[in-house]
């Protein structure tokens, strides 16, 4: 399987004798400065192509799937943040996850547009969540923002957070889009709970931070088209693993399946360096089986 080798940008604490306790990304007390009370440490790590690869990546295996997905909206508007090319898209991406997941109701909740140019010190995007090793949910938080949605006392036997990930306009020509195989993670070890101290209209409180272990098994898709999308798993509250570590006990309905999936962007030194490199839209969503 063909790789590429890339600088990833986990967490770990000030010292190294410090403790994973009460790690905080503070957006608050010192606006617009972000405080961390942990660093960025940058380990080399090996990066597979699935483009070239005889591996099939499986949302509930792996924690993350590519699935063929053109849109017919007009990818520019979405760009611009056009509210009814938005409406739209949420729509095909609702029938896409409908029919990936046998979910029953998918509700969407967070949209997120990113652009990756060459003239940008590549340092500022290091200092950039989305460059830095991360799960966008706790099994906490995500508890939090399925009791936010829908009636009060809605009921379901499960419901997941995925996140929909896709290029706009062009392929990607670089800065793309690493996953964590959810095999290779060690959830008691590798994960640390991060309270986010954000402005109010970001709802969610916990994000997890990851830790390195160079056991972890990362892949990508080299030149991921706009007719390409990843979906990846941010909680699955049917996960058993998952459960086991964040709650302790067996509970009814729990499976063998995948709980979520470590992400970052990364900078392929090998790949394009000049022009502009990457536009990408990621949507966050919440399914829920009853």
């Amino acid at each position: 399987m063909p790789t590429v080798s890339s600088l990833l940008y986990y967490s770990a604490p000030l010292t190294p004798e410090g403790r994973d306790g009460d790690w905080c990304i503070d957006a608050l007390s010192q606006q617009p400065e972000v405080i961390v009370n942990f660093r960025m440490a940058a380990f080399e790590a090996t990066i597979a192509d699935v483009r070239e690869s005889t591996v099939e990546p499986k949302l509930d295996e792996m924690g993350f799937e590519k699935v063929v997905f053109p849109t017919r909206v007009d990818q520019r508007a979405l760009t611009e943040s056009s509210a009814p090319a938005l409406e739209r898209y949420q729509k095909e991406t609702e029938e896409l996850l409908k029919s990936l997941t046998g979910a029953d109701a998918v509700e969407f909740f967070d949209i997120t547009r990113r652009r990756e140019n060459a003239d940008v010190p590549r340092e500022s995007f290091q200092q950039s969540s989305h460059m830095r090793v991360h799960v966008d949910q706790t099994p906490t938080s995500a508890r939090a923002r399925a009791a936010s949605h829908g009636e009060p006392g809605r009921r379901y036997r499960r419901f997941q957070i995925v996140n929909v990930w896709r290029p706009l306009i062009e392929p990607v020509r670089n800065y793309p889009l690493a996953v964590c195989d959810y095999r290779s993670v060690d959830l008691s070890a590798d994960l640390v709970a991060t309270r986010l101290d954000f402005p109010e209209w970001l709802k969610d409180r916990e994000s997890y931070s990851v830790k390195h272990n160079p056991g972890h098994r990362w892949h990508y898709w080299r030149s991921l088209s706009p007719d390409e999308a990843i979906v990846f798993k941010c909680y699955d509250s049917a996960s058993r693993d998952l459960a086991m570590v964040s709650e302790g006990e067996e509970r009814e309905g729990l499976l063998d399946v995948a709980g979520l999936c470590p992400h970052s962007a990364f900078f392929d030194e090998k790949g394009p360096a000049t022009g502009h490199l990457r536009t990408s839209l990621e949507m966050r969503a919440l399914l829920f089986y009853n």
